[in-house]
């Protein structure tokens, strides 16, 4: 299972974690900077190399090469940062 599969489905199922806690930042073609960042807990399915999402009447499958980070934000840790995108100025949509 790679990293970034194995991080996702603990925020998501593991008991311990709360999704509302974190956030996802991927590129977004078209997006401010290309970037787009969700709350974890719109997170609908978990797949071998994607992830799914439904917010707001929007629904994507997101390749995991995409995401840059994935953060903490109640804490304000990153929990995994994507050494590619490493230098991506990041941001989010409030």
């Amino acid at each position: 299972m790679s990293r970034i599969r194995s991080i996702l489905n603990r925020i998501i199922w593991h008991p311990e974690e709360d999704p509302s806690k974190y956030e996802i930042i991927f590129i977004h073609r078209g997006a401010p900077g290309n970037l787009k960042s969700i709350p974890a807990w719109c997170i609908t399915k978990v797949n071998p190399q994607s992830f799914e999402y439904s917010l707001g009447g929007e629904s994507a499958r997101i390749p995991f090469h995409r995401i840059v980070e994935i953060r903490n934000v109640e804490l304000g840790v990153v929990v995994w940062r994507s050494k590619r995108h490493g230098s991506a100025t990041f941001f989010t949509n409030g």
